[in-house]
């Protein structure tokens, strides 16, 4: 990866290419709420799920869209395009994150009903 490159950077790789556009669901946001992802990935589609349902404001970059992205993505997780990699406010957080690992970054208490295999729910307040 070029040392040029800076996470803060992430949406403009290639100044020549213009930047990357995330793709941003619909919501305001108290923090930005950064995805890098593929289409195809069961844990991008399930940390999407989880922000969704929480209605959790957030921006996605296809890797498969935006191949040059790949770089960020390596550099956070130790050379491994990893994915869904997520960055809050520009610092990365997690990477390939669990259900309860997602829940613990944006303060969420959920229970879980029926043993392992159980469904999720918000905790009382």
């Amino acid at each position: 990866m070029p040392d040029d490159i800076q996470i803060g950077d992430a949406c403009e790789i290639d100044p020549a290419a213009g930047p990357i556009q995330a793709t941003d669901n619909v919501g305001e946001a108290d923090r930005d709420v950064l995805l890098y992802v593929n289409a195809w990935c069961g844990d991008c589609r399930r940390a999407i799920r989880f922000l969704d349902e929480y209605e959790i404001p957030y921006r996605t970059i296809d890797l498969d869209d935006h191949p040059e992205a790949a770089d960020i993505v390596e550099a956070l997780n130790r050379g491994s395009r990893s994915v869904p990699t997520i960055l809050v406010d520009g610092e990365h957080v997690a990477t390939e994150p669990s259900r309860a690992e997602l829940a613990g970054i944006f303060g969420i208490k959920e229970e879980v009903s029926g043993g392992v295999l159980g469904r999720f729910r918000r905790a009382p307040s």
